[in-house]
């Protein structure tokens, strides 16, 4: 009897050796005491994306039913040898998980006993731990979709979950445990064990074709590109810097998507402030209900009623034209004429020094500048090369290409011979349509190789938009 004892003994030790060298400790550790005790952690992640479900569902679980998981908390596995094990004797074990039922976990108990009936004898650690983290998913037939209804009756209703387990009896070395809400635990673990196994890689940043260990490198949220983190840095300060704002996009050339506003926080934290100042002037600036304070002390955004000429800023009571951005002159009309205009222009060009001097102190130099880029600006516009863009009213010249334009300020697609806002996802629609602009997308274009509307997409760079300066 006792020879039988230290051979199992010693079948035992060997056996957690071997087991030591095939799995990572964590995944495998034990105990080597009077009784050896052995824990194994399987770490699920499915090949196919799963989307959580729950019978119980209400309003809460709409933020989540949509979501898709791939990694789960890991299943443990407390396994106690007995003294005649193997020979006789299979291991004690208890199975704990925070997302598989009772039943399940039942049903897995029962499949480990019906394993060790048919290897009874041998060593059968190894060959339960390889079921329980390969062919566990197949066992219990989940594909696409987790049902988790079980750890939302547990966590929300708590009284119901005990009724429905004290009908459905389950094995007693099948431990279910869930203390924290179950759909955002999933979800957070998710994203964490996702952040884990993607700073454990390499991967190539397609801007300085170099690779990085995935703890410096980012994946954009909205398509997926994976930049080293000092690129990507670099490309969004120049942005800012450039005050290009509304257009801080994913640097791959084929892709559209834009870097988010986290993504910017967390890769840019000394410019974040600048960044959303910025944001919010280019958000003011397409407002056509809004003026900013002419003061260059205060600049303070401010809501108008088209209705009257009066702006009184609420930061420091500057009250000014909302035309000419003087201060308030009641009925009189806006600074001067349009020959008026043309005069002074005249004179300011043809004048020497001291007239120069003159007419500044007298009308103000940024006013001049002013005037003059307004009479100029209205000079080009009469030539009928220049429109505004129907969604910021910045005006827009024409100097190549097709008729379907894109505005370089707001990104807003409208036509160039209607002028009409373009809001549809493909953009050429609006020439291949029953309208005034029908078969019109190159009306105009003299000697040039375009092709049909059909390959648009691929001439060169159809839009060709340039900005001259906002409407006053």
């Amino acid at each position: 009897m006792l020879q039988a004892i230290i051979g199992n003994r010693n079948r035992q030790e060997e056996e957690m050796l071997i087991l030591s060298s095939i799995y990572n400790s964590n995944e495998f550790s034990y105990n080597k005491e009077d009784t050896i005790q052995c824990y194994f952690n399987v770490f699920s992640i499915v090949d196919n994306l799963l989307r959580l479900e729950n019978i119980y569902e209400d309003s809460d679980f709409h933020l989540f039913s949509k979501y898709i998981i791939k990694c789960l908390p890991p299943i443990r596995v407390y396994l106690q040898l007995p003294v005649d094990y193997p020979t006789e004797e299979p291991p004690n074990f208890y199975i704990i998980s925070s997302w598989l039922s009772p039943w399940q976990l039942s049903f897995i108990c029962q499949k480990l006993d019906e394993t060790w009936l048919i290897n009874k004898g041998q060593e059968i650690l190894f060959t339960w731990f390889e079921f329980l983290k390969h062919d566990l998913f197949d066992f219990l037939k989940i594909k696409h979709t987790l049902d988790i209804s079980l750890l939302h009756l547990a966590y929300h209703n708590i009284i119901d979950y005990f009724n429905l387990i004290w009908i459905v009896k389950s094995d007693n070395r099948a431990i279910f445990n869930t203390f924290s809400p179950p759909i955002k635990f999933l979800i957070n673990y998710d994203k964490y064990q996702q952040k884990v196994i993607f700073e454990c890689n390499y991967y190539l940043c397609t801007i300085c074709f170099e690779e990085y260990y995935g703890k410096y490198c980012i994946k954009l949220k909205s398509c997926n590109h994976i930049y080293c983190k000092k690129c990507i840095q670099e490309y969004i300060v120049i942005k800012i810097n450039e005050n290009d704002v509304n257009n801080i996009t994913c640097p791959d050339l084929s892709c559209n998507y834009n870097i988010t506003f986290n993504e910017v926080k967390e890769l840019c934290p000394e410019l974040f402030l600048k960044y959303e100042d910025l944001l919010l002037r280019f958000t003011l600036n397409t407002m056509k209900d809004l003026v900013f304070c002419p003061r260059n002390s205060c600049q303070c955004p401010l809501v108008i009623n088209n209705d009257d000429t009066l702006a009184i800023c609420s930061k420091c009571d500057h009250a000014f034209c909302i035309y000419c951005y003087k201060v308030y002159h009641g009925v009189a009309p806006c600074v001067m004429t349009a020959d008026d205009t043309a005069k002074l222009i005249e004179e300011y060009k043809k004048g020497n020094k001291d007239e120069k001097k003159l007419l500044e102190q007298k009308y103000g130099r940024k006013q001049i500048e002013r005037i003059v880029e307004k009479y100029l600006t209205e000079q080009y516009i009469k030539t009928g090369q220049v429109k505004p863009c129907p969604n910021c009213s910045t005006m827009i010249s024409k100097t190549t290409g097709c008729n379907k334009m894109t505005c370089f300020y707001c990104k807003a697609h409208f036509c160039w011979l209607c002028g009409i806002h373009i809001t549809s996802k493909f953009a050429y629609d609006h020439f291949t349509t029953p309208t005034t602009c029908y078969n019109r997308l190159f009306e105009g274009i003299e000697d040039e190789n375009i092709g049909n509307v059909e390959n648009a997409e691929n001439i060169g760079n159809v839009e060709n938009a340039e900005n001259v300066g906002n409407v006053v």
